[in-house]
């Protein structure tokens, strides 16, 4: 998959991802809905070196350097950065909790550890930092710690592996806490700073995946590389072509302006002199999928060129074209082929004087002994010496393999694929199936394609603009006549 690919998958599914990213910030909301707002307040203290560590037995102070009961003496800075350390430590043993618990009154200390966090920082300052659901508690707990620690470094009453270790450390609170006006925890912008960005990521990651488990053909660009037939163009998913032949109801439309392009590009295709070069097969892997539709819609371009021209139903199972078109569906190519009736009466006249439908006929039991019959091949080489053009709508892939047997003849394959229909690995099927009996299409129409890639309103403008400076006789006026006699024949 390219960038581009990627580009335009994530524009594609824009909804779905849409739907991804909104339920994704909905829970990084909820959970910043339940997290139970917390307050911190520090408190910053000096540590410092006391000469006036306390009297020893003979009542002589200390002198500068502190003495240990071994005979070791330390530096005052020495000693201030080995005891520095177990400051931290300190803060939250029962010894400091106590105090700060009988400081504000509290029942128990066993959760005020929970709550305080001490740290060194540059020199010998300490940082003490209380966190609590209330700010002014948090405050109260902070200064409350510090001075208990305070009170524990200087107390003379220590254990009897130290009472003759005077303490020489003094601690002098700098800074005191006070109540926060925010709270530190959660952090609002920080969570939602991320969770934004990850729903963003989470939505695009399924858009991708969605895209690479759906076996369903969304690109025109993938038609080339599954059926190795070149994309004579692209038919808009329009309302328009329900209303009948766009290129008779619409003439002056960008609908009827694509097939008028497909049929063009038809043509280039071709080889010239070559037996049934002029009969195209449309044909398409599943239903639904608009071979019909663009059956008609090719005979009408071919015939709006004033060209003679045949559009035969040959879907024997399923005949539509004479329902489309309105027209007496009775008696047709089922019974040409049985010898029921000749071309003349099985064929009618539609809209132009060279357009003439074949419509399927009757049902039968077995279509498959008359598509295969030596009477459709005559049938196919005799219309393609008496007609400019021949147009068949044949079945889809999936019910029968008319279409690659009329191909095999040497007409000319046009496969129709359907935007979001198409199914990937079944298109590789066919197309492996064209190769193993030697048939190549001659080109893919994408059907019902996106309308957007399609510029209506600047098509709109440029024929506006060409009516105003001179006008254009569309095809439905300059036929009227002989479009009254379309409908005598309907």
């Amino acid at each position: 998959m390219t960038l581009q690919d990627i580009a335009e998958t994530l524009r594609r599914r824009w909804r779905f991802e849409l739907a991804v990213l909104v339920a994704t910030l909905i829970v990084v909301g909820g959970y910043l809905y339940l997290q139970t707002p917390m307050y911190d307040a520090s408190t910053r203290v000096y540590i410092s070196f006391s000469a006036d560590g306390g009297m020893d037995d003979d009542g002589a102070s200390a002198g500068a350097n502190a003495s240990s009961g071994n005979g070791f003496q330390y530096a005052p800075t020495d000693y201030v950065n080995q005891q520095l350390q177990l400051i931290p430590a300190l803060v939250t043993t029962p010894a400091v909790l106590d105090g700060v618990a009988d400081q504000l009154g509290l029942s128990s200390s066993q959760d005020l550890a929970d709550h305080l966090t001490a740290s060194v920082s540059d020199g010998y300052f300490v940082t003490i930092t209380a966190t609590d659901q209330q700010s002014q508690r948090a405050a109260d707990i902070a200064n409350a710690a510090a001075s208990s620690l305070a009170r524990q470094l200087a107390s003379p009453d220590r254990s009897d592996a130290n009472r003759y270790i005077p303490s020489h450390l003094r601690l002098s609170i700098v800074n005191e806490a006070v109540a926060a006006s925010s709270p530190s925890s959660p952090n609002v912008k920080a969570i939602l700073g991320v969770g934004t960005l990850a729903a963003c990521a989470l939505a695009c990651f399924c858009g991708i995946v969605l895209e690479l488990c759906d076996n369903r053909v969304r690109r025109s660009s993938e038609i080339q590389r599954l059926l190795h037939a070149p994309l004579l163009g692209a038919i808009p998913r329009e309302a328009t072509f329900q209303d009948g032949p766009v290129i008779i109801r619409h003439a002056e439309s960008l609908e009827a302006e694509t097939i008028r392009r497909v049929a063009s590009n038809l043509t280039f295709v071709v080889p010239d002199r070559v037996e049934l070069s002029n009969v195209f097969v449309i044909s398409s892997h599943g239903s639904g999928e608009g071979k019909t539709t663009l059956s008609i819609e090719l005979a009408s371009a071919f015939a709006e060129q004033g060209r003679k021209v045949l559009l035969i139903g040959a879907d024997l199972r399923h005949p539509s074209i004479a329902q489309r078109l309105h027209m007496e569906g009775g008696v047709g190519l089922s019974h040409l082929l049985t010898g029921q009736v000749d071309m003349t009466t099985a064929a009618r006249q539609y809209w132009k004087p060279g357009f003439f439908v074949l419509p399927a006929g009757r049902r039968v039991a077995n279509p498959g002994i008359l598509i295969n019959s030596r009477s459709m091949s005559d049938l196919l080489r005799d219309v393609s010496q008496e007609y400019d053009w021949v147009v068949v709508d044949a079945e889809p892939m999936t019910v029968a393999n008319d279409a690659a047997i009329f191909a095999k003849q040497g007409a000319r394959l046009v496969i129709v694929v359907g935007q979001g229909l198409a199914d990937r690995n079944q298109l590789r099927e066919m197309d492996h199936e064209f190769d193993a009996i030697g048939v190549q299409p001659v080109g893919v129409v994408w059907n019902f394609a996106d309308p957007n890639r399609f510029v209506s309103k600047t098509y709109d403008v440029y024929y506006a603009g060409s009516k105003r400076h001179g006008g254009i006789l569309s095809s439905s006026d300059a036929d009227a006549a002989d479009g009254r006699k379309a409908g005598d024949a309907r």
